[in-house]
């Protein structure tokens, strides 16, 4: 190697050594400071993805355990209000009992009667307020049906017009009028004579996106050309509102693009239809437009700049449109609660409701209905058809009382809802709305859960299971008794609450049995996902977490190596004065 100043090989060599031992040192410092081996990215990639997934599977099974603690209390909730309800059976077994003791009066058996009555109303009052959170444990509540109910909220009357909701086929097509001159548009509508058109009409489609344009009469179309290529634009009033001193503007314009008419019969001409969609409004518009012989083709811009301007309409009679609308139906007063409803119509306006209750007995109820309450499109009028049950309905055109009826009993002549059961025409289903089964995750991922099913334990006509109704059943008796009935009467009234309690007893043991072999079984699962949560913390802090006996051995090789280097580079720094010695 060549004896220089300038350039100081050694020094340069300690330098970056000395570099080297510092980045070492630090990285030392840093690991034993954060308790960490991985800082970030750079020190290990792919471990720190290998932690951070292991992070999120430990956040899982941690939550987890979180959830499944949640369910134990919420099954301690359920089982804390079934023991209560246990004892008040226990004690009306006792009051039974009791009851059939021939020594009593008349007087003594009623007294029995009513603590017995007050009993079986506190068994349905605890089980509505038995509630975790708000979720009804020990009590379903009502709603409608929508998979067997044709009469419920959202649904359209309608009588004359059928549309298959299934296959999306419409059926129903009005003719395309000239409002100005109230004459059908068919034949030739061009400016210039040189487009022919045969036929031209409006279908009438059910959109099942738009709730405003299910109605067919008193809509004013009008088509507008924007001289922008082939486009034509669709706008919509409708003078439904007008008894109230309204136009009902429908939303936005639509544009869509008529396509060029070509001739496609050698030279020979002829007739050629297009269908324009407006999805939006539930219109099609189909147009056959005929080609004159040796014409190659008509162009789709000529087409729209011959609609510009234009107005149309659509003739339809009260008897063909989506009429009436039910939009609420009240069931919160219920008399009888869940059960289906049954609708009969005399074909005069006169509406018949029909209940059939648990022992197979029908109730009916019977309404009027009054053409004034559909005199005008827009007018919302509610009903009260009885049971306590109240729809509302609202008329998108002027019909009478007994259309309306007529629809509601025999929905399906002019309608046919998707999944609907062709059996459940003008029924209204009332039915449990709320599932009686909760889910709880048990893992890391969304695919690990456990169902817990919550019970009704009701003894009135809301309740679910026969053991609790049938005791209900027997209780409503005995409370009609008087204290002037025989003994006889009271004693198998007695005899048959006893036999019924015995049932409702057993009942609720296997529902206590069943939440208690719940509330272990998610024992065992809490305690399996915190096993499972402390061997993924095991691997994850191998992989992440500093380990201190061999960084402490890194950290002193680190300092040991940078004194070493820092001497170096002293000692290299003086080696060019040895070439001064040469100069002297």
């Amino acid at each position: 190697m060549a004896t220089v100043i300038n350039t100081n090989l050694a020094s340069l060599y300690a330098q970056n050594n000395l570099t080297n031992a510092q980045g070492a040192l630090a990285q030392s410092v840093q690991r034993l400071s954060s308790g960490l081996r991985i800082n970030s990215a750079r020190d290990d990639a792919a471990g720190l993805s290998i932690a951070q997934n292991m992070q999120g599977q430990i956040n899982g099974l941690n939550q987890a355990v979180r959830n499944l603690n949640d369910a134990t209390n919420l099954l301690q909730t359920a089982d804390s209000s079934l023991s209560t309800i246990q004892d008040m059976l226990l004690r009306l077994k006792q009051l039974s009992v009791q009851g059939y003791d021939s020594s009593l009066s008349g007087t003594q058996r009623s007294n029995i009667k009513t603590e017995s009555v007050h009993l079986n109303s506190e068994i349905n009052k605890t089980a509505e307020r038995t509630k975790f959170n708000g979720i009804n444990l020990l009590a379903s509540q009502t709603g409608v049906d929508r998979k067997l109910s044709d009469v419920e909220a959202g649904v359209y009357l309608s009588s004359g017009v059928a549309y298959d909701w299934a296959s999306g086929a419409a059926n129903v097509t009005g003719t395309l009028i000239d409002l100005d001159s109230d004459t059908a548009l068919d034949g030739d509508f061009s400016g210039d004579g040189t487009i022919t058109t045969s036929t031209a009409n409006i279908e009438i489609m059910y959109n099942k996106n738009s709730d405003e344009y299910r109605q067919m009469g008193g809509i004013t179309y009008t088509f507008t050309y924007g001289g922008d290529g082939n486009s034509i634009t669709l706008s919509a009033v409708s003078d439904w509102n007008v008894a109230n001193g309204e136009d009902k503007v429908f939303g936005a314009s639509q544009t869509v693009t008529v396509n060029d008419v070509e001739d496609d019969n050698g030279g020979a001409g002829g007739d050629v239809t297009q269908t324009l969609e407006f999805s939006n409004f539930g219109i099609k518009l189909h147009i056959t437009t005929t080609v004159a012989a040796a014409q190659t083709k008509v162009l789709g811009s000529d087409i729209a700049h011959d609609l510009d301007g234009m107005q149309i309409g659509t003739e339809a009679d009260e008897d063909d449109g989506t009429n009436v609308k039910i939009t609420n139906i009240d069931i919160s007063k219920a008399q009888y609660g869940a059960g289906t409803y049954t609708f009969t119509s005399d074909g005069a306006g006169e509406l018949t409701t029909t209940y059939t209750d648990e022992w197979g007995t029908d109730q009916t109820s019977v309404v009027e209905f009054q053409d004034a309450w559909f005199d005008y499109a827009g007018k919302s009028t509610t009903v009260d058809i009885g049971f306590g049950l109240s729809i509302t309905l609202n008329p998108f055109q002027a019909t009478t009382a007994a259309n309306v009826v007529d629809w509601l009993a025999a929905l399906d002549n002019g309608f046919t809802w998707d999944g609907g059961n062709g059996d459940d025409t003008g029924q209204l289903v009332i039915t449990g709305s709320g599932s009686n089964a909760l889910e709880f995750q048990s893992g890391a991922t969304s695919s690990s859960y456990i169902t817990i099913d919550t019970a009704n334990v009701r003894t009135d006509s809301s309740g679910s299971s026969s053991e609790m109704t049938t005791l209900g059943t027997g209780i409503d008796y005995l409370a009609g008794l008087q204290a002037t009935d025989s003994t006889a009467t009271w004693q198998s009234a007695f005899k048959s609450v006893e036999a019924s309690i015995d049932a409702a007893l057993d009942y609720i043991s296997e529902q206590r049995a069943e939440i208690g072999s719940q509330m272990n079984r998610l024992g065992y699962i809490i305690a399996n996902l915190g096993t499972q949560s402390v061997n993924t913390q095991n691997s994850r802090s191998a992989i992440i977490d500093t380990d201190f006996a061999a960084e402490t051995a890194k950290l002193t090789k680190g300092q040991i190596m940078q004194q070493a280097a820092t001497a170096m580079l002293a000692q290299a720094n003086q080696m060019p004065n040895v070439i001064l010695s040469l100069l002297k």
